[in-house]
């Protein structure tokens, strides 16, 4: 009896909690990202800058994640030094708000180069490379490139990729096998893939609908 009351006071606790959690506003997102990221990121999300990603459709949870670890100094490779001192003086509710904005926006895909090796980079996305212990990029990011949203919890996502510039794929796998990104499998994956496997997939993905 007494471990029921205990569970039933846990779960009234948090429905509490979730009743009580700030909900995003995507039109105050909006302003946030018409007056601090468009410049980079673009006022829609569809990044025309190659080095700069694009967030249209991103999932919420990953680009609150994200900005967070660079506004915290956790993630520091790329432009994230660009980054922080822009998003120094965003509240979380302002990133939560920017996050669920760029969610909302209708994304634009790349064209992949035709010439530059799209069967491998097909192979790796689709079917990874079984010799190298590579797995499918579609096995978390989807056969489209849209990404799975929390992957089980609040903050935790596969990114969509489908569209994503070429040159900022290949900047983040060369990151991670640096160990200048923290993702245990990502960094796991990059270290076993030639610069040409990066590229072809890369190219693969910025041409992904």
């Amino acid at each position: 009896m007494k471990r029921l009351t205990l569970l039933a006071l846990v779960l009234a606790a948090g429905a509490v909690s979730a009743a009580t959690a700030p909900k995003a506003d995507p039109e105050k997102g909006r302003q946030v990202a018409t007056t601090v990221c468009a410049s980079c990121h673009a006022a829609d999300g569809n990044s025309g800058i190659a080095m700069y990603p694009k967030l249209s459709a991103q999932h919420p949870a990953y680009i609150y994640k994200q900005t967070l670890d660079i506004k915290d100094g956790k993630r520091t490779s790329g432009s994230s030094g660009v980054m922080k001192p822009m998003v120094a003086a965003l509240s979380e509710q302002d990133i939560r708000n920017v996050a669920a904005y760029y969610a909302k926006q209708q994304p634009k895909s790349g064209e992949a180069n035709p010439k530059d090796n799209v069967e491998l980079g097909a192979k790796i996305y689709r079917g990874g490379l079984a010799e190298q212990k590579i797995p499918a990029c579609m096995s978390c990011h989807g056969p489209a490139g849209a990404g799975m949203p929390a992957g089980g919890t609040e903050i935790v996502s596969y990114p969509r990729l489908g569209g994503q510039h070429k040159d900022y794929i290949v900047a983040q796998m060369k990151a991670y096998k640096a160990g200048q990104r923290k993702n245990n499998i990502m960094i796991d994956i990059a270290k076993r893939m030639s610069d040409d496997e990066v590229n072809a997939v890369a190219n693969f993905i910025q041409g992904l609908r």
